[in-house]
């Protein structure tokens, strides 16, 4: 989860849609340190953006030359 790139040590999350012969399942994950040092946090300003659903996503991947012709990516 990008959460550990913005200084958090541990994340738990829950199974949030049931698995075949998993009731309910607990996950965490941690890390001793932060993943990136003082500087890199300056330079790269982490930002976490959390995602609740998606649609109409394509069935196959895109290669991220044709996303580079229908998106434009503003700095």
């Amino acid at each position: 989860m990008s959460l550990y790139f913005v200084g958090v040590l541990t994340v738990t999350e829950r199974l949030s849609v049931p698995v075949v012969s998993v009731t309910d399942l607990f996950a965490t994950i941690s890390v001793s340190e932060p993943l990136l040092s003082h500087s890199q946090k300056q330079q790269l300003n982490p930002l976490v953006i959390r995602v609740h659903s998606a649609v109409n996503m394509p069935s196959n991947p895109v290669p991220f030359a044709e996303l580079k012709t229908r998106f434009v990516v503003m700095s």
